[in-house]
């Protein structure tokens, strides 16, 4: 298969009382080319390939002067002109090790070279990174319909053009400055759980444990900016340990009536290790509180089907220092909050459906945590489907 994405990332923004107003025009083109071969058989299967990846980066950016209107050029937020290429390859299978266990397992390796255009605060770079990812993987059927899951997998993130080569202002009053010298970052994960179904009743619940290592954050150099604001770079310096529960269940109270569940929980902690940053323990950066979503659906095999859900998250008040001083954090944190909606539909035939629905019942003002925007008011929706 080949796919191609553009991005196009354009903004304008002014600081507070500025006397220039700052236009940018950031463009992403990426081509991926993925080929692929696999066989599946009654006890096993396997699959190999390889991915080619060549993404293309344009930035530029002007300043205007408020009060006159006068544009003059400023050096981009990205190095223009600036490439990743990436290639991969792959293998994964699984087969019954007996009646009972199913063993599946992968490994891939990745070269990725990114190549970074010359600007007025470095010279032109090349940062080349190559690493091996894998997994392996456990299903044990026991006592029936139950099932004992356990993986555990190892992988890296490559340093990209963000990384490397983002310039100028950051939320929370920073000045971003280079850096070629990353590296990239490693994750160790583990995860084990229990999964039932059965004709009317399905649950499945899992524990997970990650732990991220030569994380890249962004550090203060201890400088600033003529306008004040502190100058940072984005180092290998962070830890990061990461708990969680996914938990969900799918329950047919009758036969018309079914009641989903999902609960998410996640807890993460991190510290700077580099040598002369070592900093105390503290929250991860932008962990989600706890949520989840409750949902009642009624189909009686006829012409009406309807659903009624609820949406929520409790409130997110550990915040890492980072997530104290941007803006689209509250610094005593995210309040929790809980949305109502509902869907009707009418199926007046097999191939046609009509619905009605309503998001944010309750009209409540609420804010997923970090997102930096309020989840919008009262929304009502009419659709039409015709299938052929």
């Amino acid at each position: 298969s080949l796919a191609w994405q553009r991005v196009d990332d354009d903004r304008v923004t002014r600081d507070l009382d500025a006397p220039e107003r700052v236009y940018e025009q950031n463009r992403s083109d990426l081509w991926g080319l993925l080929t692929t071969a696999g066989k599946s058989g009654d006890r096993s299967s396997w699959l190999a390939g390889v991915e080619l990846y060549s993404d293309a980066v344009s930035s530029a950016r002007q300043g205007e002067a408020v009060a006159t209107g006068e544009l003059a050029s400023l050096t981009p937020r990205f190095p223009d002109g600036s490439e990743v290429l990436q290639g991969s390859l792959f293998l994964n299978g699984s087969f019954d090790a007996t009646e009972r266990a199913t063993l599946s397992g992968g490994l891939r390796f990745s070269e990725v070279e990114v190549r970074l255009a010359e600007t007025a605060f470095a010279p032109a770079a090349t940062v080349r990174t190559g690493d091996f990812a894998g997994d392996l993987g456990l299903i044990l059927r026991f006592a029936g319909n139950w099932q004992w899951i356990a993986n555990a997998g190892a992988g890296f993130r490559a340093p990209n053009v963000f990384d490397l080569g983002t310039l100028g202002t950051r939320p929370g009053n920073r000045f971003n400055i280079p850096n070629t010298s990353l590296d990239s970052e490693q994750v160790v994960q583990l995860d084990t759980g229990l999964r039932y179904h059965d004709e009317r009743f399905q649950l499945e619940a899992v524990v997970y444990s990650l732990r991220y290592d030569d994380r890249i954050t962004s550090v203060d150099t201890g400088e600033l900016t003529p306008s004040g604001r502190d100058i940072v770079q984005s180092v290998n310096a962070a830890r990061s340990d990461i708990v969680g529960l996914e938990a969900g269940a799918v329950a047919a109270l009758s036969d018309a009536l079914t009641l989903r569940v999902v609960l998410n929980y996640t807890r993460g902690d991190q510290r700077i290790e580099a040598a002369g940053l070592q900093t105390d323990e503290e929250p991860a950066d932008r962990i989600p509180p706890l949520g989840g979503r409750l949902e009642l659906s009624y189909d009686g095999g006829r012409a009406w089907q309807a659903s009624a859900w609820l949406r929520y998250a409790g409130a997110q008040d550990r915040l890492s220092a980072r997530d104290v001083r941007d803006t689209r954090i509250d610094p005593a944190g995210t309040a929790g909050w809980g949305m109502l909606g509902g869907r009707l539909t009418w199926l007046p035939e097999e191939n046609w459906s009509l619905s009605v629905g309503v998001d944010n019942l309750l009209d409540k003002r609420y804010r997923v945590h970090g997102s930096g925007i309020d989840a919008p008011g009262r929304n009502v929706t009419l659709g039409v489907r015709r299938r052929f």
